[in-house]
């Protein structure tokens, strides 16, 4: 986990913009059900309803068995050196963190904890599904 304090006031973002992010957090947990049902090889079929080129990059990454260690490197040169602040910057440090979740084989439910905790101000029922 990312544990920067000058990135994490980057990241800094309304209750709003927080509030739109959890759809990302719910894709993330989807993507990790897929794997846990049907192997790692049935995240190609999930590719093409991936529009974010970051999410898109880390699925390729991970289907394609890059090494853990390779993908957060990849992953981290992104946020770093990329200009992103805010709302954005927030979407790809979750992103970042549900993805390497998912390439450690993190449970889906776990997945789903280590993303949603940046977002602290949503209350706990956003994440409810059905």
């Amino acid at each position: 986990m990312i544990r920067d304090l000058a990135l994490a006031a980057k990241a800094s973002c309304s209750f709003e913009d927080q509030e739109t992010l959890v759809p990302l957090i719910l894709q993330l947990k989807k993507l990790s059900e897929v794997i846990a049902k049907q192997g790692l090889l049935a995240l190609e079929n999930e590719l093409m309803q991936i529009k974010d080129s970051f999410l898109n990059l880390g699925v390729q990454l991970i289907i394609d068995r890059v090494e853990a260690e390779n993908i957060k490197d990849i992953l981290d040169s992104d946020i770093y050196y990329n200009q992103s602040n805010g709302r954005e910057l927030l979407k790809k440090i979750i992103i970042r963190e549900g993805l390497l979740r998912i390439q450690a084989g993190d449970s889906p439910r776990n997945v789903l904890i280590c993303t949603k905790v940046f977002l602290g101000k949503i209350p706990e029922a956003a994440f409810r599904t059905s």
